[in-house]
Parts: C-alpha cells; sequence; structure tokens
C-alpha cells in the first residue's frame, strides 16, 4: 500500500469536511492553497496523510506555508 494523501477542511471550527485522496503530496498541497484564498477567519485545513502501515497521520499548515505565491505549483 502506498501512501495516501487527504485534506480536512473545518468550516466555522465545527463542521469537517474530507477532501481526496490525492494521488500525491503536491497535488493535496496545491489543493489547500486553492482552497485557503476562500476560507473564513473560523475556518481550518488540515493535512491527513495514510502511510503504508494504514497509520494516519493529521496536522496543521503552518502560516508561511500559505504566504508563497498561490498560482506556484509544490513539487
Amino acid at each position: 500500500m502506498k501512501r495516501i494523501y487527504y485534506l480536512i477542511e473545518v468550516e466555522g471550527g465545527v463542521e469537517p469536511i474530507v477532501g481526496g485522496p490525492y494521488p500525491a503530496k503536491h497535488e493535496r498541497d496545491n489543493e489547500a492553497k486553492q482552497i485557503h484564498r476562500t476560507q473564513q477567519e473560523d475556518d481550518g485545513l488540515f493535512w491527513a496523510n495514510i502511510d503504508e502501515l494504514a497509520v494516519l497521520t493529521v496536522g496543521a499548515y503552518t502560516a508561511g506555508f500559505f504566504w508563497k505565491d498561490s498560482t506556484e505549483e509544490i513539487r
């Protein structure tokens, strides 16, 4: 099993929405930048990975991640 990438978008701090799976990390992260541009102040956005052993890892994007040019693709 290969690593699988997801996004967890939280609207208003209470309504979780799972996006994915994405075939590659850079595709997931590029989508995160697009979503972040439309979010409100109380919304959250988290990355999630499921690794080769089916272990779920969830984390937050740093603020600096979104300061990069949102049209720039991450590889």
